[in-house]
């Protein structure tokens, strides 16, 4: 028998009677308040197993210096070497490498390295106590010579670190590779080592400062630290434009624009050229016969441009070349090197170089100098083969030349007076019979 239905409870309207909305809340509650336990529960879990962690830590921790003291002080114990180095970190080396001569201010790539000179670069030990004797160890060291930007140590410091050393290395730059090539470790032999073979792969444009530095290092383990070696800071350039470059000792027969600031078919340049000043010889020679002249060409240089075209240009080397001038009217024998500038004075029995007069005469020949380039078709050369001191015309001093000279130089001359050492007074004649 199907059991019997509970007749629905009908409100007033007769519909069917809704749960009690406060019985569906408090369960609700209940759930909510069970889920909160659970939380506080895991919060609690979790700082318990951190604080086990941490005091876990602390007690690792503070056993670690007691067994990394026990474990240097055996390795020092063993390592006196090692002792050494760390007592002495922050005192200066007591060896250096250093390069014993100079690189030009100017390299071009694909060119092997030398100095100004055309020699290998020379490196070389020293030591800081000289009555300290080297090491054998040292004297047979490896090394290597690396590439350094050429702000490394700009303050012309003694003493750096190794690594400011190793973090002014100029590292390659893509798609080009390494900066230098060749032969770059090399081995002391007697504390000395020669760079043969190495040559600038890319040029110096790319760094900070335009410019590099070779620098050199020891590679063997010694016990002790060695500084490295630098040179002066120069700048390296395509071989493109080796052809331009300007000579640091410039020759006579170099084109005019070879000089310091003067560029190949540039202002200057074009200015020279149209006063048939062609090469340096051409520029000296105006130089000193009429130096205004030669000013106003370069009336565009400003006074130090104008200084450092004329300090390059007196660099040059004027040869075995001479010439002499003979100045009836004053009896005397004036004489000029290649690019006519005055190097001595002959007065009777009296050679003297010009260097070799006091102020006041050179004052005085400078005077007569003036006469003689006035007169430059009578310069006569000095054959260098055939010479003879007969062949100049020997100065006659009497009376009325006397007169027709300046007194106070007169005087000097007759009395000997410019130097009373025979052999300063012969020393410009004796260069002339040399030459001859």
């Amino acid at each position: 028998m199907p059991p019997k239905r509970r007749p629905e409870v009908r409100g007033g309207g007769g519909e069917p009677s809704s749960p009690q909305p406060q019985a569906v809340l408090k369960k609700r509650c209940r759930s909510f308040d069970l889920e909160i336990r659970g939380c506080r529960h895991l919060q609690e879990l979790a700082a318990s197993c951190f604080h086990r962690i941490e005091a876990a830590l602390e007690s690792a921790i503070s056993r670690i210096p007691e067994e990394v003291t026990k474990a240097v002080t055996s390795f020092l114990s063993h390592s006196p070497s090692f002792c050494r180095t760390l007592a002495d970190q922050n005192q200066p080396p007591r060896y250096k490498l250093r390069f014993t001569n100079c690189l030009s201010n100017e390299v071009f790539t694909k060119k092997g390295i030398c100095d100004v000179n055309g020699e290998p670069l020379k490196i070389s030990v020293d030591v800081s106590n000289q009555k300290e004797a080297i090491s054998r160890r040292l004297l047979s060291a490896k090394i290597r010579v690396v590439v350094l930007d050429g702000d490394f140590n700009k303050n012309d410091q003694e003493c750096w670190t190794s690594d400011e050393f190793t973090n002014h290395i100029v590292r390659p730059r893509d798609k080009v590779g390494a900066v230098l090539t060749g032969e770059l470790e090399l081995r002391l032999k007697n504390g000395e080592a020669y760079l043969h073979d190495a040559t600038f792969v890319d040029n110096s444009k790319f760094t900070r400062s335009g410019k590099f530095r070779l620098g050199v290092m020891v590679i063997d383990d010694l016990g002790e630290r060695v500084q490295e070696g630098i040179t002066e800071p120069f700048v390296v350039k395509d071989r493109r434009g080796e052809g331009s470059k300007k000579h640091e000792i410039p020759s006579l027969d170099d084109d005019v624009w070879r000089l310091k600031k003067i560029s190949k078919d540039g202002v200057f340049h074009e200015a020279l050229k149209g006063s048939s000043i062609l090469n340096v010889k051409d520029f000296l020679r105006l130089y000193y016969t009429d130096e205004q002249a030669l000013r106003k060409i370069l009336v565009k240089a400003t006074d130090k441009i104008w200084t450092t075209i004329v300090d390059h240009a007196k660099k040059c080397d004027p040869g075995r070349e001479l010439y002499y001038f003979f100045m009836e009217n004053h009896n005397v024998v004036l004489f000029f090197n290649s690019v006519y500038q005055i190097v001595g004075v002959k007065q009777g029995d009296h050679n003297i170089p010009f260097s070799d007069l006091d102020k006041i005469v050179q004052d005085q020949v400078g005077q007569l100098r003036k006469y003689a380039y006035e007169k430059m078709t009578q310069l006569i050369p000095i054959n260098q083969c055939a010479f003879q001191e007969s062949r100049i015309p020997e100065p006659k001093f009497t009376d009325q030349m006397q007169g027709d000279m300046d007194p106070n130089f007169a005087d000097l001359i007759q009395e000997g007076n410019i130097d009373q050492e025979s052999n300063r007074l012969h020393i410009f004649f004796m260069l002339l019979t040399m030459v001859c």
